[in-house]
């Protein structure tokens, strides 16, 4: 059986993995909320000031991808909804199937 396609939101590097993220700030629902063609839409808490969201944000991200939140950063978007979010990690494939397993179980909620 062939192996579903990488998409485009997720890219896997040599000790690392970049995902677009899709920030909802001040939001009631929690977590991983959905998965759109341009990537994860996730909400947090928290407002979009002093960092407080990007804060959380990380923290929800290293949380869904089993890793520590130090591994955990914003590449582009720090101050924006859209963000580049990079975590790190010594084996990116078991990383992106981790995230990958995540979105497909918010796909089926729907």
């Amino acid at each position: 059986m062939p192996e579903a396609p990488v998409p485009q939101w997720l890219r896997i590097g040599a000790d690392f993995v970049t995902i677009e993220v899709l920030a909802r700030p001040g939001s009631r629902r929690l977590g991983l909320l959905r998965v759109e063609p341009r990537g994860l839409v996730i909400g947090v808490a928290s407002q979009a000031e002093k960092g407080k969201a990007n804060d959380e944000l990380m923290a929800s991200i290293a949380k869904m991808a089993g890793v520590a939140r130090s591994a955990v950063s914003v590449l582009r978007g720090a101050t924006s909804r859209d963000k580049i979010v990079r975590i790190a990690g010594a084996k990116p494939s078991a990383l992106a199937e981790r995230i990958l397993i995540e979105a497909a179980k918010v796909a089926k909620q729907k």
